[in-house]
């Protein structure tokens, strides 16, 4: 096996990245340090960006004498750990294995994944969870984009969700505000400036401790019409037209029941076509009840784990309980709505064995239609520090294959679907 390993990447203080000469390329599970062979790595896609974790060793393993080593100098240079993050379809099986020293602070919102150099090709620890292509990078010509926002301007210029899906399209690189202006698949319809949970991931607002968010929340509360007329643009000429509630430039759209419920009953009025969806976090039942019946077609319910405790420590709920989530779920299906999980996986916490138990009987309990398998975007060594897994991973690959056996209806993917497709 050991002739079969990537090797090591490392990077210099310049950001030069380099493989090792004999050490081989470690993975980290949860804390656990191991290696994988090959059949855990793929090429790197189209759009893998490469970077360093300042302030963090690289962890390898040395063949010769089956031990790990963590490398702090290389030729009297100092070192780092080198991480991978990949476009959207993708999803990691292994975190990049590292050790952090002591002037390290706590890494941005990525979800850093082990990486290697194998046979001249750079190597990720990731497995392709969808074969849809929606969002791939060459699918993304940012100048069409520019001419669509410039189009939509001239149509819509006192609609202020356009100026603000328009800064996400350009300066968030937001694939979604792009579908939008491309007038194509899936596209957001941000609404919330609240939020009844403080997730420590949260990538619109600055949490207490953690790192800046990426994105800017969404500064004023969108009207009836204003909703009403970027859905009905989207539903009636967009190709597998979805329109979504609940983005990353926003909080909780749940809050915000009122103004959606009444736009859709306004759009359904006059267009039947495309797909209405809402990603939330499920923590208002009788809300997602109201949305049931003014015409909602789906949701998709986030989650880190479904134990409580575990659900807990992320999402930091303070006005709802999980319970409330599983009523939602339950609510939704009872109204024949699809619904999905966005499920966030963390290697190490996501397939250990206390994890994959409550997993599989929430799946039963509950009949969710489908899991979107989505990278938990969280430094490593927080996410392990917060949780505190006692019990092993079987591994991310060995999950998804067993939760494909044992409910064979269940559809797995990462894209939200068009109801053609439920």
């Amino acid at each position: 096996m050991n002739k079969h390993l990537p090797f090591l990447l490392f990077s210099d203080e310049s950001g030069k990245i380099y493989s090792h000469p004999y050490l081989k390329a470690a993975v980290q599970s949860g804390a656990e340090f191991k290696v994988c062979g090959l059949d855990e790595y793929i090429n790197a896609p189209l759009g893998t960006n490469f970077f360093y974790l300042p302030n963090i060793y690289p962890v390898g393993y040395d063949p010769l004498s089956g031990c790990f080593e963590t490398l702090e100098h290389y030729k009297g240079k100092k070192v780092f750990a080198v991480s991978s993050f990949f476009p959207p379809a993708y999803l990691r099986l292994n975190n990049t294995a590292g050790v952090y020293n002591a002037g390290s602070c706590i890494l941005p919102f990525w979800a850093y994944t082990a990486c290697g150099y194998y046979g001249g090709n750079f190597k990720i620890s990731a497995m392709r969870i969808d074969k849809r292509r929606r969002q791939s990078p060459n699918f993304y010509d940012d100048d069409k984009v520019r001419s669509g926002v410039s189009l939509f301007y001239e149509r819509n210029s006192r609609n202020r969700l356009y100026e603000h899906l328009a800064n996400c399209a350009l300066n968030y690189n937001c694939l979604a505000a792009k579908n939008m202006f491309l007038n194509r698949w899936e596209a957001p319809v941000p609404t919330a400036q609240r939020c009844n949970a403080r997730c420590i991931g949260c990538i619109s607002k600055n949490q207490k401790d953690f790192p800046c968010a990426p994105h800017g929340r969404i500064s004023f509360r969108p009207t009836v019409c204003e909703i009403a007329e970027l859905m009905e643009h989207h539903l009636a000429t967009a190709p597998q037209a979805i329109v979504s509630f609940g983005q990353g430039c926003e909080g909780e759209p749940l809050l915000e029941t009122k103004n959606i419920a009444a736009a859709i009953s306004t759009v359904r009025k006059g267009v039947l076509r495309g797909t209405i969806n809402m990603n939330t976090n499920g923590s208002l039942p009788e809300k997602v009840s109201q949305l049931c019946d003014a015409g909602m077609d789906s949701f998709r319910i986030s989650l880190n784990s479904t134990r409580e405790n575990i659900y807990k420590l992320y999402f930091r709920p303070y006005s709802y309980k999980f319970k409330d989530v599983i009523r939602s779920i339950n609510t939704a299906k009872r109204k024949n709505k699809f619904v999905s999980i966005n499920l966030f996986v963390f290697p190490g916490v996501t397939d250990s064995e206390a994890e994959v138990k409550s997993l599989l009987k929430f799946i039963e309990n509950t009949g969710i239609d489908m899991i979107q398998w989505r990278n938990l975007n969280i430094d490593t060594k927080l996410y392990i520090d917060l949780v505190k897994e006692k019990t092993p991973g079987v591994g991310i690959k060995t999950l998804v294959k067993l939760i494909k056996g044992k409910f064979p209806k269940l559809k797995n993917g990462y894209f939200n679907l068009p109801k053609e497709d439920f």
